[in-house]
């Protein structure tokens, strides 16, 4: 579904040129003054939403005309006195016509279409044919949507009334759209959330309300609230709701990283609805968030040969984003953002255009350690300038947890990366910019983050041998490493998510074995993991026992690894013990279906309900594996005893 009215368009609009307050108190018209639309509108629902009749209204427009319709700047066009009153009369005509009425339960309200050869409702005494007929075709207020000049005029308790009155649903989804764009999402959601008042609006009709309402939850950051109106969707909508409603849960858990959980509810959006088009997009998108281009790709030639055959106009624009991941996988995604963004385009044309990577920092080697990354001269002068860019970033009103000032204000620290391309060897400037990629919703931009941390990696390495540092320790407690580091977990967390390699399992262990080892990033359990995964559990064992006394997650795993080696005794003591102390894990890991628990903005609370629930996402198919279930269970069961 798509909303295709455009409010503003036709005319030049130029707000605040004329004042109003109170609606009656309207200046008297200089001759400098410019028609203003958006006046011109505003005044006309303001008189609407009072309740007033046509004639009431026809009336008090009488005396305003002048005033909002004033003759034109000296210097301008000359002035027809008659063209203009018609003009004004028949914009006020359209406005009332085009504007949902409360008095008529926000329907619009029409006016008797006059004879072509009747006396012209101007006033003029000429025939409406030979008046104001061509100038009433042409009115561009046809092609607004007037409801947001209404609702501003309206006390926001009375917005309610929409849900249960006979407004045009489009009107409504197009005016919490433009909100939402203009960064009012407070008032979308004023606007939406009585539509929901109840369960009996959850089918297709409602649908595009439904999603507006979940991005205005989204972009306020109310997690809750989303997830009871999906919970509610998915109990009592219809097929396309629901179907919908398994989507936006698949995109949630996918950001979560739960990865396995998001393409089994994929599954079964795919078995509700199979018919839907948007399976094909969030397919694909999932696909290239895991970073499975190619996958991605062939998946997206698989839908694009079935969309083809359906010869549906409608599908025009999906089938052309298809064709592009066809031919370019992730970047198609880029490419839409380009189109849309000069600042995403342009840091795409600097991204193709990097320096080689050399070495920008020197390092203080002493005993084990490498000691801290200063960077040289050049560089040290470009990250003060950097620096300074960031620094009114992070203070900007714009910023929100999503990165919103970051491209908000991209022009600056574009121009400090154009000017000093010697920043893309900074690991301060890709560990940002690999934020600024985050930010950017499209799923092509997991490419463009793959890239930035592979560079950083690169750097680091380049960095490292040309210090003669390899093999020694990069200390956490030196603040310029962190970055460096920053960069090399995200690497890793993306490594993650996908099956082990001989080529990410070497990346883990250097972090965690040689530059990192007290490990202040929280990558042992990973790596703990890594070992049990490709069933070397000897080593497994043995890198568990160099953090005796760990945090839950290592205690559980180094349990496991025991019960791998055959060791039944020991394991059941290290199981008995980590239970003692972290009983969750064992209760959430044992447990049948299990939903997830509310996960705190503050982070993972030791022993909670959340890392419990983290450590079943990530290791649960790996205790099945090692049939390792049943004798948790009997663990369990003889603590209760």
């Amino acid at each position: 579904m798509t909303v295709s009215q455009e409010r503003g368009g036709g005319l030049a609009s130029h707000r605040g040129l004329v004042h109003i307050s109170p609606m009656t108190n309207i200046p008297a018209p200089s001759r400098e003054v410019l028609f203003d639309l958006e006046l011109f509108v505003d005044w006309c629902t303001r008189t609407i939403a009072t309740g007033a009749n046509y004639a009431d209204y026809d009336a008090a427009f009488g005396p305003m005309s002048d005033a909002l319709f004033p003759p034109p700047a000296v210097g301008y066009l000359r002035d027809d006195a008659d063209l203009r009153r018609r003009l004004a009369r028949c914009m006020s005509r359209a406005v009332w016509k085009q504007t949902p009425h409360p008095a008529h339960r926000y329907a619009a309200a029409a006016l008797p279409a006059p004879e072509r050869n009747a006396a012209c409702h101007c006033g003029s005494g000429r025939k409406y044919k030979q008046c104001c007929q061509l100038i009433e075709r042409d009115i561009p207020i046809v092609r607004m949507n007037l409801l947001p000049y209404l609702l501003d005029a309206l006390p926001r308790k009375r917005w309610a009334e929409l849900s249960d009155s006979r407004i045009d649903r489009d009107m409504v989804a197009h005016t919490a759209q433009e909100w939402s764009e203009q960064g009012r999402n407070k008032d979308a959601l004023s606007l939406l959330e009585p539509w929901f008042g109840d369960d009996t609006r959850f089918d297709t009709r409602h649908e595009l309300l439904f999603d507006l309402l979940l991005d205005a939850y989204t972009s306020l950051g109310k997690p809750r609230k989303k997830s009871a109106l999906l919970d509610r969707a998915l109990a009592h909508g219809d097929r396309d709701i629901r179907s919908a409603a398994m989507q936006r849960r698949v995109t949630m858990l996918a950001d979560d990283g739960d990865y396995p959980r998001a393409w089994a509810l994929f599954a079964q959006a795919q078995r509700s609805d199979p018919e839907s088009p948007s399976l094909s997009h969030l397919e694909v998108t999932l696909l290239l968030s895991q970073g499975r281009e190619g996958e991605a790709r062939e998946r997206a030639r698989f839908w694009l040969l079935r969309f083809e055959r359906r010869r549906d106009p409608a599908l025009a624009d999906l089938i052309g984003l298809l064709r592009n991941v066809v031919n370019e996988g992730g970047k198609a995604f880029l490419r839409v953002a380009a189109d849309r963004d000069p600042s995403v385009a342009e840091f795409l044309d600097l991204w193709q255009s990097v320096p080689p990577i050399t070495a920008q920092y020197t390092l203080q080697v002493h005993g084990d350690s490498a000691g801290e990354l200063r960077p040289k001269r050049g560089l040290k002068t470009a990250l003060a300038l950097w620096d300074d860019v960031f620094a009114s970033i992070a203070d900007s009103p714009l910023q929100d947890a999503a990165g919103g000032a970051v491209w908000a204000l991209a022009p600056a620290w574009l121009a400090v990366l154009e000017t000093h391309p010697q920043l893309w060897n900074a690991f301060t400037v890709l560990d940002e910019m690999v934020h600024a990629a985050i930010a950017l919703p499209i799923a092509g931009a997991t490419g463009i983050i793959d890239e930035l941390l592979d560079r950083g990696e690169q750097v680091l390495r380049e960095t490292i041998r040309a210090n003669a540092a390899v093999g020694l320790k990069l200390e956490w407690g030196w603040l310029d490493n962190r970055p460096a580091l920053n960069l090399l977990g995200g690497r890793i967390a993306r490594d993650l998510e996908n099956a082990p390699t001989p080529e990410n399992l070497e990346r883990l262990e250097w972090l965690v074995r040689t530059l990192n080892p007290n490990d202040n990033q929280g990558f042992r359990s990973a790596l703990l993991r890594r070992y049990l995964e490709l069933d070397r559990h000897t080593e497994a064992l043995a890198f568990a026992d160099l953090y005796p006394d760990d945090f839950a997650a290592m205690r559980y795993s180094r349990a496991l690894a025991l019960f791998a080696l055959g060791r039944g005794g020991e394991a059941t003591t290290a199981l008995s013990d980590a239970a003692q102390e972290y009983p969750k894990l064992l209760v959430w890991l044992l447990k049948p279906n299990p939903k997830a628990p509310r996960m705190s903005p503050l982070g993972i609370r030791l022993g909670g309900d959340d890392e419990a629930w983290i450590y079943r996402r990530e290791h649960l198919d790996l205790w099945q594996r090692l049939r390792a279930l049943d004798w948790a269970r009997a663990v369990a069961a003889s603590r209760r005893r």
